[in-house]
């Protein structure tokens, strides 16, 4: 029964932590007052910001960075394309997208570690009809787990986040979760961060019809179309 309140202790206490951090930041209160951009200058204004910040408070902007992400990965908040967005605009492109690659991998294990210790009776209650859906479906697919799970990363047939919790009591081996993370998330972590990174680079209207920028953003746009289909088409081929 202790282990009940464990968990909300643990969530509670890094909240505040993430608040204090963020609050305390060196120098922040000498920057402008933020504001969401409205319009393409301020965008490049704000990634500006955030560069100029980073160059002067580097380990302490990627302290909180690293902090954020494994809080949001480790209690399944939604939030994952914001932060790698800011990845992309902040860090170098492939800076930015190994180290979202390595927090997603590290916070999706500290949930599965989480949910395996404290989080038994909640994931009982609130997902006991989905946990039995896909319980049947690691079972249909117990000889090519691997596969099957990096199937489910990339093409998902259920939230990752959902995923992470309940990988636990579906006799997940953590070997293998820990790489379905990092293999599977990782096409989704190269497309937001370099849409980031791409955003950041524009200097004017003009640069977003350059050939360099179109195909990049025709790549993108190609993944989110073909993802569909192709979810449809392995997920038959997966199951059969």
């Amino acid at each position: 029964m202790t282990r009940l309140f464990i968990l909300p202790g643990i969530f509670a206490i890094s909240s505040l932590t993430l608040w204090y951090m963020i609050c305390s930041a060196p120098g922040w209160e000498t920057e402008a007052t933020f504001e969401l951009p409205k319009q393409f200058d301020n965008f490049t204004a704000l990634a500006d910001k955030f560069r100029h910040y980073k160059d002067e408070h580097f380990g302490y902007i990627t302290t909180i960075f690293v902090f954020a992400y494994l809080y949001k990965q480790t209690f399944a908040i939604p939030g994952s394309f914001f932060l790698n967005v800011i990845a992309g605009a902040v860090y170098d492109f492939w800076c930015g997208f190994f180290l979202c690659c390595l927090l997603t991998t590290a916070g999706s294990t500290l949930c599965y570690l989480f949910s395996e210790q404290f989080g038994r009776e909640y994931v009982m209650y609130y997902f006991g009809q989905k946990l039995t859906y896909l319980q049947q479906k690691i079972d249909d697919n117990s000889n090519r787990l691997l596969p099957f799970l990096l199937f489910a990363r990339i093409f998902p047939i259920s939230p990752s986040w959902l995923l992470n919790i309940v990988a636990p009591f579906l006799n997940i081996p953590l070997r293998i979760f820990i790489i379905s993370a990092f293999i599977g998330l990782a096409p989704y972590n190269f497309i937001c961060v370099q849409a980031g990174y791409i955003l950041s680079e524009l200097r004017s209207w003009d640069d977003i019809f350059s050939t360099s920028t179109m195909l990049k953003l025709f790549s993108i746009a190609l993944y989110h179309w073909l993802m569909p289909s192709m979810s449809g088409h392995e997920h038959r081929n997966i199951s059969s």
